[in-house]
């Protein structure tokens, strides 16, 4: 059986709360109905007792009942026999209700003659010559009495019982009603809680019920807006990527290194807090708009073959501050977004130096958003082991190598270690995505490819070029300065000639 939730036990509660008034109410009147019917026995009793002192009383007047007058005793005679042997009594009073004689000459009894009655009327004559019904309060308690009214100003005649109402009729109910109540109390609760119980557990099934299917409708519709929101974002992404075809799958791949470098992260103390699976989930996502600010840069940068200039350096550099802007833009237009803000933060400083010589702001350390510095670690690792139009694939090891030699100065150390702990998760993912040139780079170093078969070292213009692949001017992996030279010119003739011929 389930708990009883607060909301049934305050119900049940209330129950209780109106059961109890009622059978409060129930008391009181039955008391007040015991009462009337006691009144009303005494009421017929005293009439029926009275009648015949009614009759002589007729004929008295006040002054016949003073100390010396010989009809007192007589009256008083009369009086006494009248009076039953149930304590009944009665009392001769003269319109103001001063007594004037009484049956019984006991020092005990409520009244002496002289003294004023305390009558209580509760109901009228119906009719002239008809008693008047209700109470006398005297030292001994409450008692049930009729008033006969006087004639022609005489005498009225006042009866009234001996025996205090409440002690027998009432006092019998008293005893048996609580009893009762009490049963026909437990008994209803126990009812009307049990039926609560069960329409209440059936309201809450169907609302639970409902709920379930809102929360389910909600749930999928979030989730449709979730695919819908990133394959438009993966297809913008791509969009941009689409006008350096040397690039192949760099978003698939980018979005693989960040998710397998951010979720080893989570075994390592200091990054624990912070890289939550929402935060992996939004980093997987968001990294693929991290070069989104390209599209607004000209052919003749984006896609020249050999080395920049100053100029056009500066402008390349200009991606990260395009990217940075047009996010903060429909941040604005959308309001705070989790998803907004990571992505913005990556575009804006994935080229950062842990040493605080990159670009576009010169952030260094820990300054630098931790997002920016992951998949700036990502980001220098596929373009070194992807093939460029400037240069071959390199080596996976040459690759783990200048990432461990940037570690201090390009990137954060931290995030270094926890790259070499895992540097065989990249490999499987260049692999897997890998060109058809990187793949056939990937066979020949597989197969032993010796140094006496591969071209000379590359120029110095070359190899100034391809530090621009990795952010800095740090020494580039011995295999990257053989078995490229050849290579590079082929790779940057080759891309004339196809813009020629699209031209």
């Amino acid at each position: 059986m389930h708990r009883l939730s607060q909301p049934v036990c305050l119900m049940i509660g209330a129950q209780a709360l109106c059961l109890a008034v009622g059978f409060w109410f129930q008391y009181q009147m039955a008391i007040s109905t015991a009462e009337h019917e006691a009144y009303e026995s005494a009421w017929s009793e005293l009439a029926v007792r009275s009648q015949p002192i009614v009759s002589a009383a007729k004929r008295w007047q006040p002054e016949d009942f003073a100390a010396d007058a010989p009809e007192r005793t007589r009256t008083q005679a009369l009086l006494d026999s009248a009076s039953g042997a149930d304590q009944s009594r009665l009392l001769l009073t003269d319109a103001s209700g001063k007594i004037l004689c009484r049956s019984g000459a006991e020092a005990s009894a409520p009244w002496q003659v002289g003294n004023q009655i305390a009558w209580h009327c509760q109901r009228e004559a119906r009719t002239p010559g008809e008693p008047r019904y209700g109470r006398l309060e005297t030292p001994d308690g409450e008692f049930s009495a009729i008033v006969h009214p006087p004639v022609n100003g005489g005498v009225q005649v006042v009866a009234y019982a001996a025996v205090p109402i409440d002690s027998a009729a009432k006092t019998a109910l008293l005893a048996a009603l609580p009893q009762a109540s009490g049963i026909a109390f437990v008994w209803t609760l126990g009812l009307c809680a049990g039926a609560t119980y069960l329409l209440t557990a059936r309201f809450n099934f169907q609302e639970t019920h409902r709920r379930e299917q809102r929360d389910h409708a909600a749930l999928q519709s979030a989730q449709d807006l979730l695919r819908t929101r990133d394959a438009v974002i993966f297809g913008l992404a791509k969009l941009a990527e689409s006008r350096d075809p040397e690039t192949g799958d760099h978003l698939e791949r980018i979005s693989l290194y960040t998710n397998s470098l951010a979720t080893a992260m989570r075994s390592y103390p200091k990054f624990q807090r912070i890289v939550t699976p929402n935060f992996i989930r939004l980093l997987g996502i968001s990294s693929v708009l991290h070069d989104i600010g390209k599209v607004g840069l000209e052919d003749t940068v984006l896609l020249k073959p050999g080395r920049l200039t100053e100029a056009e350096r500066k402008v390349m550099q200009q991606h990260t501050l395009v990217a940075g802007d047009c996010l903060k833009e429909i941040e604005q237009r959308l309001g705070a977004s989790n998803f907004l803000q990571t992505a913005r933060e990556i575009a804006l400083h994935h080229h950062e130096r842990w040493d605080g010589t990159g670009y576009p702001t010169g952030l260094a350390g820990e300054a630098i958003p931790l997002a920016a510095r992951i998949v700036s670690i990502c980001d220098v690792y596929d373009a070194l082991r992807s093939k460029r139009v400037y240069k071959a694939a390199f080596p996976h090891e040459d690759c783990v190598r200048a990432i461990r030699d940037g570690a201090g100065t390009q990137f954060d150390p931290d995030l270094v270690e926890v790259f070499l702990e895992i540097e065989s998760e990249f490999a499987a993912i260049a692999i897997r995505f890998a060109n058809d040139a990187s793949a056939k780079a990937e066979r020949l170093d597989s197969q032993g490819t010796s140094g006496e078969n591969r071209p000379d070292r590359m120029s110095a213009e070359q190899e100034a070029t391809l530090r621009e692949v990795i952010g800095g001017p740090q020494p580039l992996p011995e295999s990257a300065r053989i078995g490229i030279a050849s290579q590079f010119d082929g790779h940057r003739q080759n891309q004339l000639a196809r813009r020629a011929s699209e031209g």
